[in-house]
């Protein structure tokens, strides 16, 4: 329900196939019937349709027990996005889940629906395209894939994985159909400076997309205790919703615990969330989550927290873990809260350590949400001793990790506070100089803890633009290379500063090219760290690059972006902005989402929080953070 008091209508598009003409599988369409089952007995105003294929109990037959009208064929499916996108109205609520079919280069295999009993591709562009076209009309969606989503799925001979081999055949009886204007406004994001077109994906203001595994990883049944087999994630999914009041999360908080119970119990595969990850299914949403969290993961009773010095994590950060259904997870107003500190940190791990040895024990799923960020103490910051009420400013200032130093004293800073004759507080840089696209800062209409956060905001920037790597491995260094290609044929390294006009006609500016040397895969983070003091992940999302393989050439990833100078600088008659591109390049799945901040001015709630992946101390912990700096000027 909206602020006015309307009723919004939700919709799920629920598919799956057991039934193949060649190869079948086993719990498509059971993971559909639970889910069904689940969301009609919680959601009043929610309109299902189910799209199944089961198998028949005649060996010889390969046509699906039920009616052609209610069997996933390529016709049903694509009907059923215009379907839904011509009745929903903008804030409606789309649910769609594709339950174990194959995708090759994102292509997902359909029932044809002809008397010949064949398949059809549904690939990645068309359904962008229907994706497109209800994000278009305001409609906000959760796609759920619980099947591979690489672009080398093969079977192999397991019948465990939930795909299907690419076979030419199918597209040469059905050419890849012309889908007009599929990036239109996709080229720049809106909410972002730099912005890029990651493969097919589109503007993630809208839509939110959960997949069962990494593009180099095969989705795979697991059999419970019953012997019943389902997909992974539609077995840990529905657990989600009755557990922990699923519905009402946001996707991220939801995607925190489907991490943490795959590592834990399911380590072969990785889930990972694409697009919006403040949106939730179906607009339930419990408000007040302002404050970055990461999971945690239990094991043989120790903690793990999937973040170290990669993510700016200390030794002797605290923070205040508890499950995901407690008031405290979501807000700070009451619930059973456990404090925790990190006794050791890797590269991208660490270990928790909790200061009450007799609290209840925590469990894997639960959050933690930091109350210290010690890595901030390297940015000290210098008080005006004009200032009035001096001893709330230090206090302020220490309750967040910042270091404090008065003017008197003269020690180095990075950032200044002052009061200026006409009674606005400013900030000045280590060089004494205004701090720009801050708003204006009465000193009567301001209070402490508002100009401290703005401070903790600036220093929170500065660590994500300062974060490196100084002792990385001489094989992990090699194992990559970076680039950025402008259109005019120049070549610039990490470290360059590049010198470029906007040009708001064109698709795209420059070109960011990572490559893949070694035996192992590499993945791949962009940031832009923007004049607006936004760190913002331009992907939404994570790239993996494969090996190359033995006398192959080396893999890689190819990215456009382009460079704006912000509509909130013009309109001041700025005419010049700076972004840093940092690249992230690590040697195991991990986020950096801890590490984001929205643009300065927007509320904090919208912060990002880091997710949690593979085993400790089992994968390697290797990482780079490579910048590229793009100055940006009008014509």
């Amino acid at each position: 329900m909206n602020s006015q008091g309307n009723v919004v209508t939700h919709y799920a598009l629920l598919i799956g196939i057991d039934a193949y003409p060649e190869l079948s599988l086993d719990s498509c369409v059971r993971d559909v019937q639970n889910i069904t089952n689940y969301l009609r007995g919680v959601l009043n105003s929610v309109h299902i349709q189910v799209l199944t294929a089961t198998k028949s109990a005649d060996s010889e037959s390969r046509s699906p027990t039920e009616e052609p009208s209610l069997w996933p064929t390529y016709q049903n499916v694509t009907s059923a996005f215009k379907k839904i996108t011509v009745q929903a109205t903008a804030g409606d609520f789309p649910y769609n889940e594709f339950s174990n079919r194959s995708t090759g280069d994102l292509a997902l295999v359909l029932r044809d629906g002809g008397k010949e009993n064949q398949v059809r591709h549904l690939w990645g562009s068309r359904l962008a395209f229907s994706l497109r076209a209800m994000v278009d009309k305001g409609l906000v969606v959760t796609l759920v894939l619980d099947c591979c989503f690489s672009a080398s799925v093969s079977r192999r001979d397991d019948s465990g994985i939930r795909s299907l081999p690419y076979n030419t055949e199918i597209d040469s009886r059905f050419p890849l159909d012309p889908v007009k204007n599929l990036a239109k406004g996709a080229d720049l994001l809106a909410n972002r400076d730099a912005s890029m077109l990651p493969n097919w994906l589109i503007s993630p203001t809208g839509y939110a997309i959960l997949v069962a595994c990494g593009p180099h990883e095969f989705a795979k049944e697991l059999k419970s205790v019953s012997g019943e087999g389902n997909g992974a994630l539609s077995y840990f999914l529905p657990r989600n919703f009755i557990e922990f009041g699923g519905l009402r999360k946001p996707h991220k908080m939801i995607y925190y615990y489907l991490c943490a119970q795959f590592r834990k119990h399911w380590p072969q595969q990785n889930p990972i969330l694409y697009g919006n990850k403040n949106q939730g299914f179906f607009g339930h949403i419990d408000v007040g989550i302002d404050v970055p969290s990461v999971s945690i993961v239990e094991h043989d009773g120790s903690l793990y927290l999937h973040a170290g010095q990669a993510h700016g994590v200390c030794e002797g950060d605290q923070f205040a873990i508890s499950p995901l259904d407690s008031p405290k997870s979501d807000s700070n107003a009451r619930g059973d809260v456990i404090i925790a500190k990190i006794i050791q940190v890797r590269a991208l791990t660490s270990d928790l350590e909790l200061l009450d040895p007799t609290a209840i024990r925590a469990e894997t799923g639960w959050i933690a949400k930091p109350l210290t960020r010690f890595s901030l103490r390297k940015f000290p910051i210098r008080l005006a001793s004009n200032l009035s009420r001096l001893d709330e400013w230090l206090i302020a200032l220490t309750e967040r990790s910042l270091g404090v130093c008065l003017d008197t004293e003269g020690r180095q800073f990075s950032y200044h506070v002052t009061l200026n004759v006409k009674k606005e507080y400013e900030i000045l840089d280590e060089s004494s100089q205004k701090i720009g696209n801050l708003p204006t800062m009465w000193q009567d209409q301001m209070d402490v803890g508002y100009i401290c956060d703005t401070i903790e905001h600036l220093a929170r920037y500065k660590l994500g633009r300062d974060l490196a790597n100084n002792l990385p491995t001489d094989a992990f260094t090699e194992s990559y290379d970076a680039q950025i290609m402008t259109r005019s044929g120049g070549t610039f390294a990490p470290g360059s500063i590049l010198e470029l006009e906007q040009d708001e006609a064109a698709k795209f500016m420059f070109e960011l090219k990572v490559e893949n040397h070694g035996d192992k895969e590499l993945y791949v983070h962009v940031f832009d760290l923007g004049p607006l003091w936004q760190v913002q992940d331009i992907y939404c999302g994570h790239e993996v690059i494969l090996p190359q393989r033995k006398g192959e050439r080396s893999t890689g990833m190819l990215k456009k972006l382009k460079t704006m100078v912000p509509t909130e600088m013009r309109e001041k008659g700025i005419r010049q902005c700076e972004d840093m591109i940092k690249v992230f390049i690590t040697s195991q799945p991990t986020s950096f989402d801890l590490l984001e901040l929205p643009k300065f001015g927007q509320a904090i709630k919208e912060r990002n929080t880091s997710r949690v992946y593979h085993k400790y101390r089992e994968v390697s912990e290797e990482w780079a953070a490579l910048n590229f700096l793009i100055r940006t000027s009008l014509k």
